[in-house]
């Protein structure tokens, strides 16, 4: 078949034509924003473990935090001025960075995840708290208040990503109030 005969099917046929010619753009589209998204998490990814490292440290966190509450106190209620500020930035940062993660861990390169991280509070076997990552902040202060968990919490989050990105099951017990404390991916 010559680019002739090629050309005088395609005129004949002209709305088949533009219509497979929209499905086939529209498929390449669709590929090519999968793709970007999916290099886009993997830098981030990157820049988010350099980050984890030096500015949004959960352990050096605690420490700092550890100054900043009254004494005996393991809540976020329980924080003064600068240490509540500390803390809820970083909740913030983690609960951006986490679904970003979790994106780039379970997605594939031509398949975007639509998998969502779940932060929940367990009691031996039933499920006490979830705590949905998208729009959480609120929700995630209230269990450290609820549940007395905060130093336990930031622990938590610091060591989530590296967890999520190995696919491993990750969860901290907390003697005290005899829960524990988890994600599952849904």
């Amino acid at each position: 078949m010559s680019f002739d005969e090629l050309m005088q099917l395609v005129m004949d046929n002209l709305y088949i034509s533009i219509g497979v010619a929209l499905v086939v753009l529209f498929i390449v589209f669709r590929i090519w924003k999968t793709i970007r998204i999916h290099l886009g998490s993997k830098r981030y990814v990157k820049k988010s473990k350099k980050l984890r490292k030096k500015k949004f440290n959960g352990i050096q966190l605690v420490d700092k935090v550890q100054k900043k509450r009254k004494k005996g106190t393991n809540s976020y209620n329980k924080l003064k001025g600068r240490g509540k500020k500390r803390v809820k930035k970083y909740f913030v940062y983690k609960l951006e960075e986490l679904p970003i993660v979790t994106r780039f861990s379970y997605g594939k390169l031509f398949k975007r995840s639509s998998d969502k991280l779940v932060i929940f509070a367990r009691n031996e076997r039933k499920i006490v708290k979830k705590v949905g990552v998208r729009k959480g902040l609120k929700n995630l202060i209230d269990m450290t208040n609820k549940y007395q968990c905060l130093d336990e919490m930031i622990h938590f989050l610091h060591n989530l990503p590296e967890a999520i990105l190995d696919q491993q099951d990750y969860d901290i017990y907390l003697s005290d109030q005899d829960i524990s404390i988890g994600y599952m991916i849904k």
